[in-house]
């Protein structure tokens, strides 16, 4: 099939998930015989939109650029449709984008299209996180837009009032989101979508009532890359290693929960660290070490060197690539059971799930963990084949991406 992949925001080298999956499934879609094209927007002002060479690309793909006035509910949606209208696809494929994904959907309607979402920008448009004051919001942008609008609104108004933007604000005024007509065109839109594709339990359960057919697709990871070493040998008198990776700075990754989770077990025992990426070095004591920022093969060396790991986001993740690469290294995982985590992690299989913010639940399973030598090695074990089956690449985009296909084929 000819398929166009329509994108807002992609950039590679990539400067999230987003784009590394993309990558990966326009590769492997092309690798099964499709024709494939990427069309993404790019703008100078601004370093997180476009910043692609097309030449450099292992398939084939279009760049538009705008200027920053440009981007906007007018020219740009007119700009796509032309550029694709151009190229003849069977069916679109619409990926990343915030505010002005709607025009363009509606742009591309006389299309099959297939949208992707990666994140809660439909349901939360304050800041895609479904939190309040710290805890998870009961409210969702598609069924309560008069309280989401203000809510949105009132997290975005420095910048706004400032009139200097991060793309997320930037779009919100541009798309005019804070309207009420606004609302009416997302749910035009998403009911349009031949299918649409959510992240994971909860992402598909806030869209089921404006979409017929919306289905689970995860993220993946390039497994080959993350090498299983056996776990490490520790000495009598040698610390085990709880290590945590991501933006350790934001608070809803839960880096709290684990610091309290840690001083629970340190009252009991000094045979375990927590590492943590993380450049706050303040808080560093005996048994927890902020470790600093590390690249991408710094990161693969330090899921080698740990125990244990542990993703204790307090917010619904998404996806969670960072239990998959752990789970992919070898090594038992212990997760909120939160969003996508919760389908990741295979509880006492793979590691274990715990409440979000419970740090006395945590530190239970880690100690259970720290206590025994053969459960993590056969956690570590299982969770390496689950990596394999269910997150490379390869049979990810084999197992799910052809049946959309069919789908929208007939």
């Amino acid at each position: 099939m000819r398929l166009a992949f329509v994108d807002l925001y992609f950039c590679w080298p990539p400067h999230g998930g987003a784009d590394v999956d993309l990558y990966h499934v326009i590769k492997g879609l092309q690798a099964l015989g499709h024709q494939v094209k990427l069309f993404v927007a790019s703008c100078a002002s601004t370093w997180d939109r476009g910043s692609v060479e097309p030449s450099q690309l292992p398939f084939p793909a279009t760049r538009l650029d705008f200027s920053p006035r440009e981007i906007g509910p007018r020219t740009m949606p007119r700009r796509f449709r032309d550029a694709v209208d151009a190229w003849k696809p069977e069916v679109v494929f619409l990926t990343d984008g915030f505010f002005l994904k709607p025009y363009v959907a509606e742009a591309l309607s006389h299309y099959p299209v297939i949208s992707r979402y990666y994140a809660y920008e439909l349901t939360c448009p304050r800041d895609l996180r479904l939190l309040r004051d710290g805890a998870r919001c009961p409210d969702n942008y598609l069924r309560t837009p008069n309280i989401c609008r203000p809510c949105a609104l009132a997290g975005m108004a420095a910048d706004i009032k400032q009139w200097r933007f991060l793309p997320w604000a930037e779009e919100y005024v541009a798309a005019r989101a804070y309207l009420p007509s606004y609302h009416a065109l997302v749910l035009r839109t998403l009911r349009h979508f031949s299918i649409v594709i959510a992240s994971n339990r909860l992402h598909k359960r806030q869209m089921d009532p404006f979409n017929d057919d919306v289905r689970i697709v995860p993220g993946g990871v390039d497994v080959a890359t993350f090498v299983v070493h056996p776990p490490p040998k520790r000495r009598s008198d040698e610390r085990k290693v709880i290590l945590t990776t991501g933006r350790g700075e934001d608070p809803a990754k839960g880096v709290h929960t684990l610091r309290e989770a840690g001083a629970l077990l340190a009252r009991e025992r000094n045979d375990f660290v927590i590492r943590v990426t993380h450049t706050d070095y303040t808080l560093n004591t005996d048994w927890f070490q902020a470790i600093g920022w590390h690249d991408r093969d710094a990161v693969a060396r330090l899921y080698q060197q740990a125990d244990v790991c542990v993703v204790p986001s307090i917010w619904e993740e998404p996806f969670g690539l960072v239990a998959v690469e752990a789970m992919a290294s070898g090594r038992p995982v212990c997760a909120s059971r939160v969003g996508g985590l919760q389908d990741i992690v295979v509880h006492g299989e793979t590691g274990f799930l715990c409440a979000p913010g419970d740090s006395a639940e945590l530190a239970r399973r880690l100690a259970q963990l720290l206590d025994d030598d053969g459960l993590r090695r056969r956690m570590g074990d299982a969770g390496r084949r689950r990596a394999e089956s269910e997150y490379d690449w390869e049979p990810l985009v084999r197992k799910h991406y052809p049946p959309l296909l069919e789908k929208v084929a007939r």
